[in-house]
């Protein structure tokens, strides 16, 4: 994998979770929508973490990936 990939991912997860956690914590109307911007984080550190072959990091990922999908079950439906 690239360098540049690396980074671009590294780059997405952080804009990612910081905006959603600012919006989670914002608790305005439009809050619940943080846990689908957590998601493409966790989904996307989860993909550069599997091609790494960072193992702690893949689990500590797939765990946040199953958090954000309950709290979107729990806020959606």
């Amino acid at each position: 994998m690239s360098e540049i990939k690396i980074e671009y991912l590294k780059w997405l997860g952080t804009v990612c979770f910081l905006s959603a956690a600012t919006l989670l914590s914002s608790n305005i109307e439009v809050s619940r929508y943080g846990f689908f911007i957590f998601l493409v984080g966790h989904v996307s550190l989860t993909y550069l973490f599997w091609k790494l072959n960072d193992k702690p990091m893949l689990i500590q990922n797939g765990f946040f990936i199953f958090v954000d999908v309950w709290g979107i079950y729990r806020w959606f439906f």
